[in-house]
Protein backbone atom coordinates (compact mmCIF):
# COMPACT_ATOMS: atom_id res chain seq x y z
CA UNK A 1 0.00 0.00 0.00
CA UNK A 2 1.36 3.42 -0.92
CA UNK A 3 1.99 6.01 1.75
CA UNK A 4 -0.83 8.19 0.40
CA UNK A 5 -3.34 5.34 0.54
CA UNK A 6 -2.17 4.40 4.04
CA UNK A 7 -2.67 7.97 5.31
CA UNK A 8 -6.11 8.10 3.70
CA UNK A 9 -7.09 4.87 5.45
CA UNK A 10 -5.85 6.12 8.85
CA UNK A 11 -7.68 9.47 8.55
CA UNK A 12 -10.83 7.73 7.38
CA UNK A 13 -10.69 5.38 10.34
CA UNK A 14 -10.28 8.23 12.81
CA UNK A 15 -13.23 10.12 11.32
CA UNK A 16 -15.41 7.01 11.47
CA UNK A 17 -14.48 6.45 15.12
CA UNK A 18 -15.25 10.09 16.03
CA UNK A 19 -18.61 9.89 14.26
CA UNK A 20 -19.54 6.70 16.09
CA UNK A 21 -18.56 8.01 19.54
CA UNK A 22 -21.38 9.60 21.57
CA UNK A 23 -21.18 13.35 22.08
CA UNK A 24 -19.71 14.29 25.46
CA UNK A 25 -22.35 15.97 27.58
CA UNK A 26 -21.39 18.28 30.42
CA UNK A 27 -22.77 17.87 33.92
CA UNK A 28 -25.88 19.85 34.77
CA UNK A 29 -25.73 22.92 36.99
CA UNK A 30 -28.31 25.10 38.71
CA UNK A 31 -28.70 28.86 38.25
CA UNK A 32 -30.35 31.32 40.63
CA UNK A 33 -30.79 35.04 40.01
CA UNK A 34 -31.72 37.80 42.45
CA UNK A 35 -31.54 41.53 43.15
CA UNK A 36 -29.94 42.87 46.33
CA UNK A 37 -32.27 45.01 48.45
CA UNK A 38 -32.41 46.80 51.81
CA UNK A 39 -28.66 47.41 51.86
CA UNK A 40 -26.86 50.66 52.66
CA UNK A 41 -24.08 49.42 50.35
CA UNK A 42 -24.83 47.06 47.45
CA UNK A 43 -28.57 47.61 47.10
CA UNK A 44 -29.88 47.15 43.55
CA UNK A 45 -27.00 44.86 42.52
CA UNK A 46 -27.98 41.95 40.28
CA UNK A 47 -26.74 38.53 41.34
CA UNK A 48 -26.32 35.36 39.29
CA UNK A 49 -25.42 32.18 41.12
CA UNK A 50 -24.20 29.07 39.32
CA UNK A 51 -24.13 25.93 41.49
CA UNK A 52 -22.05 23.20 39.87
CA UNK A 53 -22.34 20.70 42.71
CA UNK A 54 -23.86 20.32 46.17
CA UNK A 55 -21.69 19.88 49.25
CA UNK A 56 -21.08 16.31 50.36
CA UNK A 57 -22.10 14.94 53.75
CA UNK A 58 -18.46 15.13 54.87
CA UNK A 59 -18.20 18.78 53.82
CA UNK A 60 -21.42 19.64 55.62
CA UNK A 61 -20.15 17.92 58.77
CA UNK A 62 -16.84 19.78 58.46
CA UNK A 63 -18.72 23.08 58.34
CA UNK A 64 -20.88 22.17 61.34
CA UNK A 65 -17.84 21.08 63.36
CA UNK A 66 -15.94 24.28 62.55
CA UNK A 67 -18.95 26.38 63.52
CA UNK A 68 -19.30 24.53 66.81
CA UNK A 69 -15.62 24.77 67.69
CA UNK A 70 -14.65 28.23 66.46
CA UNK A 71 -17.91 30.00 65.62
CA UNK A 72 -18.48 31.93 62.38
CA UNK A 73 -14.80 32.75 61.95
CA UNK A 74 -13.90 29.06 61.70
CA UNK A 75 -15.87 28.46 58.49
CA UNK A 76 -13.50 29.97 55.87
CA UNK A 77 -10.51 27.95 57.08
CA UNK A 78 -12.47 24.72 57.40
CA UNK A 79 -13.79 24.93 53.84
CA UNK A 80 -10.82 26.59 52.11
CA UNK A 81 -9.54 23.31 50.68
CA UNK A 82 -12.83 21.84 49.45
CA UNK A 83 -13.53 21.93 45.68
CA UNK A 84 -15.54 24.86 44.42
CA UNK A 85 -19.29 24.34 44.48
CA UNK A 86 -19.87 27.11 41.94
CA UNK A 87 -19.68 30.86 41.58
CA UNK A 88 -21.68 33.96 42.50
CA UNK A 89 -21.52 36.92 40.11
CA UNK A 90 -22.36 40.57 40.76
CA UNK A 91 -21.47 43.59 38.62
CA UNK A 92 -17.93 43.43 40.02
CA UNK A 93 -15.18 42.28 37.63
CA UNK A 94 -14.58 38.99 39.47
CA UNK A 95 -16.92 36.33 40.80
CA UNK A 96 -17.08 34.81 44.27
CA UNK A 97 -16.26 31.14 44.75
CA UNK A 98 -18.90 29.08 46.54
CA UNK A 99 -17.32 26.84 49.19
CA UNK A 100 -20.62 25.41 50.40
CA UNK A 101 -23.92 24.66 48.69
CA UNK A 102 -26.89 22.85 50.22
CA UNK A 103 -30.40 22.26 48.91
CA UNK A 104 -33.39 21.02 50.90
CA UNK A 105 -36.91 20.31 49.68
CA UNK A 106 -39.53 22.20 51.70
CA UNK A 107 -42.59 20.38 53.10
CA UNK A 108 -45.04 22.64 51.24
CA UNK A 109 -43.07 22.37 48.00
CA UNK A 110 -40.25 24.51 46.74
CA UNK A 111 -36.74 24.51 48.10
CA UNK A 112 -34.34 26.00 50.59
CA UNK A 113 -30.84 26.77 49.30
CA UNK A 114 -27.85 27.69 51.48
CA UNK A 115 -24.65 29.05 49.96
CA UNK A 116 -21.35 30.25 51.42
CA UNK A 117 -18.97 32.52 49.49
CA UNK A 118 -15.23 32.54 50.12
CA UNK A 119 -15.24 36.34 50.52
CA UNK A 120 -17.63 38.97 51.79
CA UNK A 121 -19.75 40.37 48.96
CA UNK A 122 -18.37 43.71 47.82
CA UNK A 123 -14.78 42.70 48.57
CA UNK A 124 -13.61 42.93 44.96
CA UNK A 125 -14.61 46.59 44.78
CA UNK A 126 -13.26 47.16 48.32
CA UNK A 127 -16.67 48.37 49.47
CA UNK A 128 -18.16 45.55 51.57
CA UNK A 129 -21.92 45.24 51.39
CA UNK A 130 -23.85 46.30 54.48
CA UNK A 131 -27.44 45.74 55.54
CA UNK A 132 -29.39 48.97 56.10
CA UNK A 133 -31.09 47.56 59.21
CA UNK A 134 -27.85 46.24 60.75
CA UNK A 135 -24.83 48.08 59.27
CA UNK A 136 -22.46 46.78 61.94
CA UNK A 137 -23.52 43.13 61.72
CA UNK A 138 -21.87 40.40 59.70
CA UNK A 139 -18.27 41.58 59.49
CA UNK A 140 -16.99 38.09 58.64
CA UNK A 141 -14.75 37.43 55.64
CA UNK A 142 -17.54 35.53 53.86
CA UNK A 143 -21.24 35.80 53.13
CA UNK A 144 -23.78 33.09 53.92
CA UNK A 145 -26.90 33.25 51.74
CA UNK A 146 -30.16 31.44 52.37
CA UNK A 147 -32.82 31.35 49.66
CA UNK A 148 -36.42 30.19 50.07
CA UNK A 149 -38.31 29.44 46.84
CA UNK A 150 -41.84 28.22 46.15
CA UNK A 151 -42.94 25.45 43.76
CA UNK A 152 -42.62 27.84 40.83
CA UNK A 153 -38.96 28.53 41.67
CA UNK A 154 -39.61 32.11 42.83
CA UNK A 155 -38.83 33.52 46.25
CA UNK A 156 -36.64 35.64 48.49
CA UNK A 157 -33.29 35.52 50.19
CA UNK A 158 -31.48 36.66 53.31
CA UNK A 159 -27.79 36.97 54.16
CA UNK A 160 -25.38 36.88 57.06
CA UNK A 161 -24.87 40.61 56.53
CA UNK A 162 -27.77 41.10 58.94
CA UNK A 163 -27.77 38.03 61.18
CA UNK A 164 -25.52 35.33 62.56
CA UNK A 165 -24.73 31.90 61.18
CA UNK A 166 -26.06 28.97 63.20
CA UNK A 167 -26.18 25.19 63.04
CA UNK A 168 -29.38 23.56 61.81
CA UNK A 169 -28.79 20.09 63.22
CA UNK A 170 -32.18 18.81 62.10
CA UNK A 171 -31.27 19.45 58.45
CA UNK A 172 -27.56 18.76 58.95
CA UNK A 173 -26.38 22.12 57.64
CA UNK A 174 -25.12 25.54 58.57
CA UNK A 175 -27.82 28.20 58.10
CA UNK A 176 -28.91 31.69 59.09
CA UNK A 177 -29.87 32.12 62.71
CA UNK A 178 -33.59 32.88 63.14
CA UNK A 179 -34.28 33.17 59.41
CA UNK A 180 -37.86 34.39 59.87
CA UNK A 181 -36.78 37.46 61.87
CA UNK A 182 -33.96 38.49 59.51
CA UNK A 183 -34.61 41.24 56.92
CA UNK A 184 -35.05 40.30 53.27
CA UNK A 185 -31.86 41.27 51.43
CA UNK A 186 -32.47 39.45 48.14
CA UNK A 187 -35.66 39.94 46.17
CA UNK A 188 -36.90 38.63 42.82
CA UNK A 189 -35.09 35.36 43.46
CA UNK A 190 -35.60 32.90 40.60
CA UNK A 191 -34.41 29.38 39.94
CA UNK A 192 -33.68 28.92 36.26
CA UNK A 193 -33.87 25.49 34.60
CA UNK A 194 -30.73 23.39 34.96
CA UNK A 195 -28.17 23.63 32.18
CA UNK A 196 -25.28 21.53 30.97
CA UNK A 197 -21.87 22.72 32.07
CA UNK A 198 -19.27 22.50 29.29
CA UNK A 199 -16.31 20.28 30.09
Amino acid sequence: MSRTLMMTAVVGGLLATAAAAPAQVGTRYETYTATAANLSVGSGEALRINVFRWSTDDERQKALSALGEKGDKGLPGALASVPSAGYLWTTEPLGYTLRYAYKQALPAGGERVILLTDRRLGSWSRVPWKAAAAPDAGDEAFTLIELRLNRAGIGEGKMSLATKVAADHAAGTIALDNYDAAPILLKNVKHEPGRNRPR
